[in-house]
């Protein structure tokens, strides 16, 4: 069960404490892994200080509206309290609208835009309803969207009410926002370092290393099942999409050519003779730079029979 901390009415304290804490906005950009995200993050809280902007406005004018209505829908009620999980307690939410029955929470996030996301919830939005559900403990979740048109601070709803879009519970997503939060918390911890005091390389580049390594055999495991299909694939799904295609094409068959057109042979055998002399000629020869970059996983370390 989540634990109460303290209501958002109170709001010097209530800043206080979102920023000793970890909270939907933070994880959002920590999933990322970054150093750059982690230093962020890190110097935000150092002045917690909600300022806002045209959205937050926004919002503070119509979000009241929707937290009457998803009440009136889903039987949810507003909420203005600031929650810590209870087995991570740096990892704090505020829902804006949640709902605890018999031991269960019921959690809805409420958002105003100026996009239409009838199609598909942004990552971002999916992101934030999970965390606040992960602290919560939420055994259901959903986001109530409005879309809004019009001058900055004067925008009005484009349809009668907003729409209730309830987002799964997913486990491995969720887990990837607990390890970027986990892996900012470490890092406090450890005095925010900026350099890995194994390797001596920068922090944010240790991880990146990894993280093309993953990449590269996530790739593979597609490729590979790609490929056993022997077709073209299409798909988009909330973690991001994948294009597969089959094709084939024809190149010159240089030998195929030489082979049908001796005396042209002789011409292009002796061009690349006189090519492959002049190519050690110092009087041809200009400075050139390259950069070659290799990333490989770690070595299997062999184990001793």
């Amino acid at each position: 069960m989540p634990i109460a901390i303290v209501s958002s009415s109170d709001e010097k304290r209530w800043l206080a404490e979102r920023a000793r804490r970890v909270t939907k906005t933070d994880a959002v950009r920590l999933v990322s892994g970054t150093l750059a995200a982690r230093k962020s993050v890190y110097a935000e809280k150092q002045d917690p200080k909600f300022r806002g902007n045209s959205s937050t406005e926004r919002g503070h004018r119509l979000e009241p509206i929707v937290q009457t209505w998803v009440e009136a829908e889903v039987g949810i009620p507003p909420a203005n309290m600031l929650y810590a999980h209870d087995v991570f307690p740096l990892h704090a939410a505020t829902p804006d609208s949640a709902l605890e029955d018999e031991g269960e929470w019921s959690i809805v996030e409420i958002k105003t835009t100026r996009e239409d996301w009838s199609k598909r919830i942004p990552q971002k939005i999916i992101d934030d309803v999970l965390w606040q559900a992960h602290v919560m403990g939420a055994g259901w979740a959903a986001v109530a969207w409005w879309q809004v048109d019009g001058e900055k601070g004067q925008e009005q709803p484009v349809t009668m009410s907003p729409t209730l879009v309830e987002i799964p519970i997913d486990p491995v997503r969720t887990q990837k926002l607990i390890d970027g939060v986990e892996g900012y918390l470490a890092w406090l911890d450890a005095g925010r370092p900026e350099h890995d005091d194994e390797t001596d390389l920068p922090v944010d580049i240790v991880e990146a290393i990894e993280a093309v390594n993953a990449g590269k055999a996530a790739e593979k495991r597609i490729r590979e099942w790609c490929e056993r299909g022997g077709e073209e694939v299409n798909k988009t799904i909330p973690q991001g999409s994948i294009r597969f295609s089959v094709s084939e094409s024809t190149a010159f068959d240089k030998a195929a050519f030489l082979d049908a057109n001796p005396e042209a042979a002789l011409v292009v055998l002796g061009a690349d003779d006189l090519l492959k002399s002049a190519q050690k000629d110092p009087e041809y020869r200009k400075p050139t730079v390259r950069t070659s970059l290799t990333i490989a996983p770690p070595k299997e370390v062999e184990v001793a029979a």
